[in-house]
């Protein structure tokens, strides 16, 4: 996809060029096809001084993609806490993907500020995943014990069915399957027409079964961009 003059300037860190092309009357605003704009292009490239320009001079921090992508996500995901301290400080929402982002790829320190900042720990995205089951999946055990410890629920289920502890089954990870445990949670038993938010009865189940099992033949998509904005 190609990008503007000033879209590109910013997604390549151009901070020179990006003065030019504002002073010449570029709408620091302005969006690609997908949605975003130059303070998301920036922060994606963890182009600091252009983020910082454009929210000096007055690019709107609440801009989203079509996704729902915003500034924050973009920092969240490479775990800039640095550009994320800046970019909350001056307005950006937290919104439900940041810390789901933050807990994917691992982040305690990430994760840790996003929920001081107020950051809901259960939220789901259009898959229903939450920051937990993304980070059981992955197999961050530090991330899970942060986000246990601030309240996550482990009886929350995906819209395969799937909970965080099944989630964990399902990808061999023992060390963090052990902690869900300790939290309190059950392997479930999904029902046809899983329900997103749904908490299901709990059944006591031999975690050394099968856990094909326990998974839908129609499963959420593996390393999928929460956003699945296009390039």
């Amino acid at each position: 996809m190609e990008l503007s003059p000033l879209l590109q300037a910013a997604r390549d860190g151009n901070l020179n060029r990006v003065k030019e092309l504002h002073e010449e009357g570029a709408n620091l605003d302005e969006t690609s096809k997908n949605g975003s704009s130059s303070l998301i292009y920036a922060a994606e490239g963890g182009h600091y001084p252009v983020v910082e320009y454009l929210i000096e001079h007055g690019a709107d921090p609440a801009t989203q993609t079509k996704m729902g992508a915003t500034a924050l996500n973009r920092a969240a995901e490479s775990g800039n806490i640095e550009m994320m301290k800046y970019l909350l400080d001056n307005g950006t929402p937290i919104g439900d993907l940041a810390l789901i982002v933050a807990a994917r790829e691992g982040n305690p320190e990430a994760v840790k500020l996003l929920i001081e900042s107020g950051a809901d720990v259960n939220a789901q995205q259009r898959w229903g995943q939450t920051a937990l089951m993304l980070a059981a999946k992955e197999g961050h055990s530090s991330v899970v014990k942060l986000l246990l410890d601030s309240g996550a629920n482990v009886r929350l289920r995906d819209k395969n069915g799937d909970s965080a502890l099944n989630i964990a089954l399902d990808n061999d990870n023992p060390d963090i399957v052990m902690q869900l445990r300790r939290a309190g949670a059950k392997a479930q038993i999904k029902t046809s027409s899983p329900v997103q938010g749904a908490e299901d009865e709990e059944e006591d189940v031999d975690d050394s079964a099968d856990v094909e099992d326990l998974i839908s033949d129609e499963e959420i998509p593996d390393d999928v961009d929460l956003d699945e904005d296009l390039d």
